[in-house]
């Protein structure tokens, strides 16, 4: 069964997973080891994108093809969600110790990021997510 496959994989989160999301045909898992992994429930694989950095937190696109993740290096970055590719990073808060969201707005026009000093992080990504198939 998927369920019992999806089991044999769990063992190889290594560290605290801080984020978990679920599509109609994979969950990411954000951890603390710096990796996501999607788990294709369809062909019962897993995937693993390296980021090198512990990742708190993730939001996905409307369409599932993006990915965005908060990492506590001060960085967002923006991945393609089939191939792992780094698509964007928005760098200018302060990320380093404390869990933190991230999110894409309704429109999928733009990011958001919190920051330890208060201040809120927006990035207009238009011309990236037309990479995406946003537009």
């Amino acid at each position: 069964s998927v369920t019992g496959c999806l089991c044999l994989y769990l063992h190889l989160l290594q560290d605290d997973v801080t984020s978990v999301l679920a599509t109609a045909h994979a969950i990411l898992a954000a951890s603390v080891d710096g990796t996501i992994r999607r788990f294709d429930i369809r062909m019962g694989r897993i995937y693993t994108d390296e980021l090198h950095h512990p990742v708190s937190a993730l939001a996905i696109t409307q369409d599932n093809l993006c990915v965005l993740a908060a990492c506590l290096d001060s960085c967002l970055r923006l991945l393609d969600t089939q191939a792992g590719e780094l698509l964007a990073s928005y760098k200018g808060h302060k990320h380093e110790s404390v869990r933190m969201g991230c999110g894409l707005l309704a429109d999928d026009q733009h990011v958001v990021g919190c920051s330890e000093d208060g201040e809120h992080l927006y990035g207009v990504c238009r011309s990236l997510l037309a990479h995406c198939g946003m537009l």
